[in-house]
This record gives structure tokens, C-alpha cells and sequence, in this order.
């Protein structure tokens, strides 16, 4: 990681722009492919103006590159090393705000112990709703179970 990189001066303070840092974390974008993503996974209208002056922004202080332009100057950015390793760190920074949101959606699989992101496989045993990675897990939960009461 870079020490001199300053990720305070990209002032990610809306939702918005950290969507595009991490949509253009997963590959080269192009603004209206930006705008339409942000929009569905936002659920409200995303205007250029979110847009475009940000990602020139990136491209000024170094973070963002257009790698190609098609047609009617649709210019295609990525992130720079730099830009990857400042998503890196706002990551870090943020990563206990992303661990507290996530936690309530985070169950262990009673049969391996293996953390779940999600629902996995549910399924209800003596009367209790159990929370399994696969059905497999499940089912030598229950061989188990029996086991131990014979």
C-alpha cells in the first residue's frame, strides 16, 4: 500500500460514490453502464451529475484511466493500482460499519460450523428452526442425532 495515498480527499460521503468505487473495483465501467447499475441496486434515479464529475475526479487525481472510448464518446474507466489500493482501503476503514450491517444475516451451520452468508438450507428438527451450509450438512446432523439417542 501506498503511504502517501489520502483517501480523505476523494470525500466518498455519499452512498453513491462508494457504489461507483466498488462497481469500477470489479471491472471497467462506462458512465450510463454506471448510472443504470446504481439505479437498480439503489432503487432510485441516479442523474449524471452523480456521476460523470466523479469518475473525472478519479481520472484527475490518478485513481481512475479511460481504457477505450465507443461510440458517441462513451469513455470505459477502471481503476488504477493507486484507485485499487484506495478501494482497499476504504474497505479496511470501513470494514467494521460492512461487519455490523451484515452480522444479522450471518448464521453458522449447525452441522459443520461454517459461517453463512444468507439463508443457506433451513430446516426444522425437534420443533427448532436450524440453519445449515447444505443439505448434506443437514442430513448427517440428523444421522448424528440419532445416533446419540439409540
Amino acid at each position: 500500500m501506498r503511504e502517501d495515498l489520502d483517501v480523505t480527499k476523494l470525500r466518498i460521503n455519499t452512498v453513491t460514490k462508494l457504489f461507483i468505487l466498488m462497481l469500477l473495483y470489479d471491472g471497467p465501467k462506462h458512465g450510463y453502464e454506471l448510472i443504470k447499475t446504481l439505479s437498480k441496486t439503489l432503487l432510485f434515479k441516479i442523474n449524471p451529475e452523480q456521476v460523470y464529475p466523479f469518475l473525472h475526479k478519479l481520472h484527475k487525481q490518478g485513481l481512475a484511466r479511460v481504457v477505450k472510448v465507443l461510440e458517441r464518446d462513451k469513455k470505459v474507466y477502471e481503476l488504477t493500482e493507486e484507485g485499487r489500493e484506495a478501494v482497499e482501503m476504504l474497505l479496511e476503514r470501513f470494514s467494521n460499519l460492512i461487519e455490523i450491517a451484515i452480522a444479522p444475516k450471518v448464521n453458522v451451520c449447525a452441522g459443520c460450523g461454517v459461517k453463512i452468508y444468507g439463508d443457506g438450507y433451513v430446516e426444522v428438527i425437534d420443533g427448532k428452526e436450524l440453519h445449515f451450509c447444505c443439505k448434506h450438512c443437514a442430513e448427517h446432523y440428523k444421522a448424528m442425532k440419532l445416533k446419540i439417542r439409540k
